[in-house]
């Protein structure tokens, strides 16, 4: 892999992109990027010129991001408490927003993670309305005509009176796209915590209904990921990270990795689905050999700190995260030691990271944009 080009490089291209963004904040029609970028694209069609960042301005907050597997779509959701939730569709060769997909309008919205379908046919984007914004609603997306195709509402699940559905807090597609794999929390009484009863729930994109609910243990979840090959789907609760076969039509709980990390976790599989990669919110890092479900290391990264998205390099040798909002951090997943001069800093506001197919561009929801940096 080749190193970023110098941190101020890289700080001195994003403040200047920073300032073009207030330069042009009164355009009508398209918001595009840095007019520098737009006209040196790579060949392929993967990104933008290395070491040259974009900025594509965005109307409302930024939340979620996930790139089409050509690399020329990243699909954004945003939303505000008083602005409704919308996926923004972003050419990334232009940086320019062409198309606005309305996932529910007026008050009290809050939108969460995008998944992209392998074939790029779909998009999947959690979103939610309600006093407690809770994420409750899946959308479908058809990429070929930018149409919401359908908005399926969480089931129910066994809960007492009086507490509502666990919030829908994480998804995964299946390698083949036949199955999207939803983590849902506990019910939640009303200004109480949370009680047991996380699932992961199996969605048909075929019926467009959800086919499958399984109670995996514990109170929260997190991260969903599923196993390249296998298909199985793993996920990460405040008990473990549980590992579901999926071999048949209905997942089947089939075994919990107990204290295999703390709270608000990701998790990414190795390409080759030999391992899979786990970092929680207090930077503490695990490594599971999935052949045994066992956890074969641990690693700590910025102790203390925000990690949010996993993505890896198609070869499976960087592992990526996003570090308090700020730094998007390299880690060398052979000794599962950071990489400094490969970090990206001088971001603000981060809230979500994609790696696209390129493996030279990473994608990040920031504030009001999407910062497109090539490296």
């Amino acid at each position: 892999m080749n190193s970023l080009a110098t941190k101020a490089r890289w700080l001195g291209a994003l403040v200047t992109a920073g300032l073009l963004l207030v330069a042009g904040a009164g355009t009508a029609g398209a918001r595009t990027a840095d007019a520098r970028t737009t006209d040196a694209r790579t060949a392929d069609g993967g990104g933008p010129v290395r070491g040259v960042p974009q900025t594509a301005p965005l109307k409302l907050p930024a939340q979620g991001v996930a790139v089409s597997p050509d690399g020329r779509t990243a699909y954004v959701s945003v939303g505000h408490t008083t602005s409704g939730a919308r996926l923004d569709v972003v050419d990334t060769q232009s940086g320019a927003v062409t198309a606005e997909l309305l996932l529910n309008a007026g008050h009290e919205i809050a939108v969460g993670q995008v998944a992209v379908s392998p074939d790029g046919s779909r998009v999947y984007v959690l979103y939610g309305l309600g006093r407690h914004l809770q994420l409750s609603m899946l959308a479908v997306v058809d990429t070929a005509t930018n149409t919401v195709i359908a908005r399926v509402a969480a089931p129910d699940q066994p809960r007492p009176e009086r507490t509502a559905t666990g919030r829908l807090s994480g998804l995964a597609v299946s390698d083949d796209g036949t199955r999207v794999f939803v983590a849902q929390e506990g019910p939640k009484p009303g200004n109480r915590p949370i009680l047991e009863g996380a699932r992961i729930l199996q969605f048909s994109p075929q019926r467009l209904a959800y086919t499958a609910a399984v109670t995996v243990p514990g109170k929260y979840s997190w991260g969903v990921a599923v196993r390249p090959g296998s298909g199985d789907a793993y996920v990460a609760t405040d008990e473990g990270l549980t590992h579901l076969d999926t071999s048949g039509d209905v997942p089947v709980l089939e075994k919990t990795i107990a204290r295999a990390g703390g709270q608000f976790a990701g998790l990414s599989a190795s390409p080759d689905g030999t391992r899979l990669y786990r970092v929680d919110g207090s930077g503490a890092g695990a490594v599971v050999d999935l052949a045994t479900d066992t956890v074969t290391s641990t690693f700590t990264v910025d102790k203390g700190q925000s990690m949010r998205a996993l993505p890896l390099n198609a070869d499976g040798s960087r592992l990526y995260t996003l570090v308090g909002g700020s730094t998007v951090l390299s880690i060398d997943t052979s000794t599962t030691a950071a990489v400094p001069g490969e970090n990206v800093t001088g971001i603000e506001g981060g809230r979500d990271l994609a790696l696209g197919p390129d493996g030279h561009t990473f994608y990040v929801a920031a504030g009001y944009n999407l910062r497109i940096i090539g490296f």
